[in-house]
């Protein structure tokens, strides 16, 4: 379990390390903008992530028998839409930034390694403080969530879903990582109290779930990370808890229906999916202010507290299809999901029914 939840830790890598990269060039222009870009930035792997975690909840819709049970290592690759991969800056309507050049269309998190358009940040009086590439993107657009899960038959026609990952800590180049996860589910196969529905060459079961993942990251952005640009004052500033959290929550509701013909079992959900994404970047962070001589300064007065904290919302109708190959105690299962996006789910269990 430690194995897959640190691929589930680095699954996250890009998501959690663009903090150290490029949060301060999002920060430039003040709050207001900051939140706007970091919205639009990183909106791409915030839905997948919601998405990932709402799958690989089931393979069959037939329940355990009574204390019966399987253990499930899957992954989803959901797959990021070309059209999520770029933002346009003119839509985001900044106060204190402009595009200097290269065009409006800038890479999110999920788009191509190169710089993104030249972004100039202007003080109250128009005049340019200075100006920075909008970030890269990660190149990686199939996002990876690996998952472990116990089923166990513990009600009658009924079966109780848990995931659990203690928090993982990861040093990423010297700041501390963390990520951890918990969720439960139920499926319950509503035809075996019905009378006429239970002889149907089918199975068909009722099914909900619920799932959290917490992550942070501290951070080390000092002042001093300014020094290679010439002609700045910089003023001794405190930098205090300096971290970026992330907190997931998804819920799923439906209708799971499923065939077994032999060794093989077909498989189809719908229902509805949400989740929701908080991102936070806490603690006190030194910006880029011009004095009244013109030249550039950093001063504690100058510094944002907490400049970030945007959330992103998702419900959608959400369907799957899939296989599942039984083999004595183990199970292969492959299914394809759509929710917000599409994804691509594989799973292997071990297990007694």
């Amino acid at each position: 379990m430690k194995k897959v939840s640190l691929l589930m830790c680095l699954s996250l890598f890009s998501l959690m390390s663009f903090s150290q990269t490029s949060v301060v060039e999002f920060l430039k222009g003040g709050k207001a903008d900051a939140n706007k870009l970091v919205q639009a930035y990183l909106e791409p792997y915030a839905f997948a992530l919601g998405d990932g975690l709402n799958n690989g909840w089931y393979s069959s819709a037939k329940t355990h028998s009574l204390f019966g049970f399987d253990l499930t290592l899957g992954v989803s690759g959901i797959q990021i839409p070309d059209g999520s991969k770029t933002f346009d800056l003119s839509s985001l309507h900044l106060t204190n930034m402009y595009v200097k050049s290269g065009g409006n269309i800038a890479p999110t998190v999920a788009g191509a390694k190169t710089p993104g358009p030249v972004i100039g940040v202007k003080d109250n009086n128009g005049n340019e403080i200075v100006n920075f590439n909008s970030p890269q993107g990660t190149g990686l657009d199939l996002v990876p969530v690996p998952m472990v899960q116990v089923g166990f038959g513990l009600l009658p026609h009924t079966d109780l879903l848990v995931r659990y990952v203690p928090d993982i800590k990861y040093n990423n180049n010297g700041d501390e990582m963390k990520i951890g996860l918990w969720g439960i589910g139920a499926k319950h196969n509503f035809m075996e109290w019905i009378p006429g529905l239970k002889a149907l060459p089918f199975d068909a079961s009722l099914f909900a779930s619920y799932s959290e993942i917490n992550g942070q990251s501290a951070l080390s952005f000092t002042a001093a990370d300014y020094s290679s640009t010439p002609g700045i004052t910089i003023e001794p500033i405190k930098t205090d808890g300096q971290m970026l959290k992330i907190k997931t929550k998804t819920s799923k509701i439906g209708l799971v229906v499923s065939k077994k013909i032999a060794i093989l079992t077909v498989f189809g959900g719908i229902g509805q999916s949400t989740s929701k994404s908080n991102v936070d970047l806490l603690g006190t962070y030194p910006v880029v202010a011009k004095t009244s001589a013109g030249g550039l300064e950093i001063t504690q007065k100058g510094a944002l507290v907490d400049p970030v904290a945007v959330s992103f919302n998702t419900s959608n109708m959400s369907m799957e299809a899939g296989v599942r190959i039984h083999l004595a105690i183990l199970g292969i299962s492959a299914s394809i999901s759509k929710s917000e996006y599409t994804s691509y789910n594989l799973g292997v269990s071990l297990g007694l029914r």
